[in-house]
Protein backbone atom coordinates (compact mmCIF):
# COMPACT_ATOMS: atom_id res chain seq x y z
CA UNK A 1 0.00 0.00 0.00
CA UNK A 2 1.57 3.28 -0.95
CA UNK A 3 0.65 6.13 1.47
CA UNK A 4 0.54 10.06 0.69
CA UNK A 5 0.03 12.06 3.29
CA UNK A 6 -1.52 9.47 5.27
CA UNK A 7 -3.77 8.19 2.12
CA UNK A 8 -4.27 5.43 0.75
CA UNK A 9 -3.07 5.43 -2.31
CA UNK A 10 -5.99 5.96 -5.02
CA UNK A 11 -4.46 3.29 -7.27
CA UNK A 12 -5.25 0.73 -5.36
CA UNK A 13 -8.98 1.70 -5.29
CA UNK A 14 -8.53 2.34 -9.54
CA UNK A 15 -6.74 -1.16 -9.43
CA UNK A 16 -9.95 -3.09 -7.74
CA UNK A 17 -12.27 -1.13 -9.89
CA UNK A 18 -10.89 -2.67 -12.79
CA UNK A 19 -10.49 -6.03 -11.58
CA UNK A 20 -14.18 -5.53 -10.38
CA UNK A 21 -15.00 -4.65 -13.88
CA UNK A 22 -12.57 -7.64 -15.88
CA UNK A 23 -14.41 -9.83 -13.18
CA UNK A 24 -17.80 -8.86 -14.57
CA UNK A 25 -16.87 -9.23 -17.70
CA UNK A 26 -15.80 -12.66 -17.63
CA UNK A 27 -18.84 -13.41 -15.44
CA UNK A 28 -21.00 -12.07 -18.47
CA UNK A 29 -19.14 -14.51 -20.22
CA UNK A 30 -19.91 -17.54 -18.18
CA UNK A 31 -23.62 -16.37 -17.87
CA UNK A 32 -23.52 -16.32 -21.86
CA UNK A 33 -22.56 -19.93 -22.20
CA UNK A 34 -24.41 -21.25 -19.46
CA UNK A 35 -27.92 -19.77 -20.94
CA UNK A 36 -26.40 -21.61 -23.77
CA UNK A 37 -25.88 -25.37 -22.55
CA UNK A 38 -29.60 -25.23 -21.86
CA UNK A 39 -30.09 -25.36 -25.67
CA UNK A 40 -27.23 -26.43 -27.44
CA UNK A 41 -26.71 -29.63 -29.03
CA UNK A 42 -25.36 -32.90 -26.93
CA UNK A 43 -22.30 -33.10 -28.83
CA UNK A 44 -21.25 -29.22 -27.90
CA UNK A 45 -21.85 -29.19 -23.93
CA UNK A 46 -18.42 -30.86 -23.57
CA UNK A 47 -17.04 -27.57 -25.43
CA UNK A 48 -19.40 -25.16 -23.45
CA UNK A 49 -18.12 -26.90 -20.14
CA UNK A 50 -14.61 -26.46 -20.94
CA UNK A 51 -14.86 -22.82 -22.09
CA UNK A 52 -17.02 -21.80 -18.84
CA UNK A 53 -14.15 -23.77 -16.90
CA UNK A 54 -11.24 -21.82 -18.62
CA UNK A 55 -13.34 -18.60 -17.92
CA UNK A 56 -13.86 -19.56 -14.44
CA UNK A 57 -9.86 -20.33 -14.12
CA UNK A 58 -9.48 -16.88 -15.00
CA UNK A 59 -11.85 -15.20 -12.38
CA UNK A 60 -10.44 -17.00 -9.55
CA UNK A 61 -6.78 -15.43 -10.56
CA UNK A 62 -8.47 -11.75 -10.56
CA UNK A 63 -10.32 -12.99 -6.96
CA UNK A 64 -6.49 -13.93 -5.64
CA UNK A 65 -5.89 -10.34 -6.67
CA UNK A 66 -9.20 -8.78 -5.01
CA UNK A 67 -8.02 -11.16 -1.80
CA UNK A 68 -4.58 -9.36 -2.01
CA UNK A 69 -5.96 -5.99 -2.56
CA UNK A 70 -8.11 -6.35 0.35
CA UNK A 71 -5.41 -7.36 2.50
CA UNK A 72 -3.69 -4.32 1.89
CA UNK A 73 -6.86 -1.90 3.26
CA UNK A 74 -9.89 -2.54 5.66
CA UNK A 75 -12.07 -0.51 3.92
CA UNK A 76 -12.04 -2.09 0.57
CA UNK A 77 -12.05 -5.33 2.48
CA UNK A 78 -15.50 -4.25 4.05
CA UNK A 79 -16.75 -2.66 0.36
CA UNK A 80 -15.91 -6.06 -1.28
CA UNK A 81 -17.37 -8.15 1.34
CA UNK A 82 -20.06 -6.35 1.08
CA UNK A 83 -19.56 -5.57 4.91
CA UNK A 84 -20.52 -1.46 4.95
CA UNK A 85 -22.62 1.08 4.92
CA UNK A 86 -23.32 2.79 1.18
CA UNK A 87 -24.38 6.25 2.49
CA UNK A 88 -21.23 6.14 4.78
CA UNK A 89 -18.60 5.73 1.34
CA UNK A 90 -16.35 7.50 0.09
CA UNK A 91 -16.69 8.36 -3.69
CA UNK A 92 -13.58 6.11 -4.30
CA UNK A 93 -15.29 3.69 -2.27
CA UNK A 94 -18.92 4.11 -3.78
CA UNK A 95 -17.11 3.10 -7.27
CA UNK A 96 -15.95 -0.20 -5.77
CA UNK A 97 -19.36 -0.51 -4.30
CA UNK A 98 -20.77 -0.39 -7.48
CA UNK A 99 -18.91 -2.93 -9.03
CA UNK A 100 -19.70 -5.32 -6.18
CA UNK A 101 -23.42 -5.03 -6.68
CA UNK A 102 -23.00 -5.59 -10.48
CA UNK A 103 -20.70 -8.82 -9.62
CA UNK A 104 -23.60 -10.09 -7.69
CA UNK A 105 -26.11 -9.17 -9.95
CA UNK A 106 -24.12 -11.73 -12.53
CA UNK A 107 -23.88 -14.45 -10.34
CA UNK A 108 -27.25 -13.99 -9.22
CA UNK A 109 -28.56 -14.41 -13.06
CA UNK A 110 -25.91 -17.89 -13.25
CA UNK A 111 -27.17 -19.22 -10.06
CA UNK A 112 -30.67 -18.77 -11.34
CA UNK A 113 -29.84 -20.80 -14.37
CA UNK A 114 -27.54 -23.67 -12.78
CA UNK A 115 -30.40 -25.64 -11.99
CA UNK A 116 -31.45 -25.50 -15.61
CA UNK A 117 -27.86 -27.01 -16.74
CA UNK A 118 -27.66 -29.69 -14.27
CA UNK A 119 -30.99 -31.09 -15.34
CA UNK A 120 -30.29 -31.06 -18.62
CA UNK A 121 -26.75 -32.33 -18.01
CA UNK A 122 -28.20 -35.44 -16.41
CA UNK A 123 -30.57 -35.72 -18.94
CA UNK A 124 -28.21 -35.65 -21.15
CA UNK A 125 -26.37 -38.37 -19.10
CA UNK A 126 -29.44 -41.08 -18.45
CA UNK A 127 -29.94 -40.50 -22.38
CA UNK A 128 -26.20 -42.44 -23.22
CA UNK A 129 -27.03 -44.92 -20.77
CA UNK A 130 -30.09 -45.71 -22.06
CA UNK A 131 -28.43 -46.17 -25.43
CA UNK A 132 -25.42 -47.92 -24.53
CA UNK A 133 -27.82 -49.98 -22.56
CA UNK A 134 -29.95 -50.63 -25.60
CA UNK A 135 -26.54 -51.40 -27.61
CA UNK A 136 -25.45 -54.00 -25.23
CA UNK A 137 -28.72 -55.69 -25.40
CA UNK A 138 -29.04 -55.99 -28.78
CA UNK A 139 -28.46 -58.74 -31.48
CA UNK A 140 -24.35 -57.65 -32.02
CA UNK A 141 -23.71 -57.77 -28.31
CA UNK A 142 -25.44 -60.87 -27.50
CA UNK A 143 -23.34 -62.74 -30.27
CA UNK A 144 -20.67 -61.21 -28.58
CA UNK A 145 -21.27 -62.79 -25.54
CA UNK A 146 -22.13 -65.97 -26.92
CA UNK A 147 -18.69 -65.89 -28.35
CA UNK A 148 -17.24 -64.83 -25.68
CA UNK A 149 -18.45 -67.89 -23.28
CA UNK A 150 -17.82 -70.53 -25.42
CA UNK A 151 -14.23 -69.31 -27.14
CA UNK A 152 -13.36 -67.72 -23.91
CA UNK A 153 -11.72 -64.61 -25.48
CA UNK A 154 -13.33 -60.95 -26.16
CA UNK A 155 -11.29 -60.96 -29.36
CA UNK A 156 -13.49 -62.03 -31.79
CA UNK A 157 -15.96 -59.18 -33.10
CA UNK A 158 -19.69 -59.65 -34.93
CA UNK A 159 -17.38 -58.97 -38.14
CA UNK A 160 -15.21 -61.71 -37.27
CA UNK A 161 -17.83 -63.91 -36.31
CA UNK A 162 -19.58 -64.04 -39.59
CA UNK A 163 -15.87 -64.70 -41.13
CA UNK A 164 -15.80 -68.17 -38.97
CA UNK A 165 -18.88 -69.26 -39.29
CA UNK A 166 -18.27 -72.92 -41.95
CA UNK A 167 -21.57 -73.82 -43.46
Amino acid sequence: MNIRKGCVDMSLYDDVVGCLREKVKLLSEVEKITDSMAVVPQEELLHCTEKRGKLIDEIKAIDDKLREFAGMDNEVRSVLNNNCEKDDLTPELSKIYIEVLSVNAVLNRINKNDDVIKNRIEYERERLLNKIQTFNQGGEAATQRYYKSIHGTGGLTAVNVSRDIKI
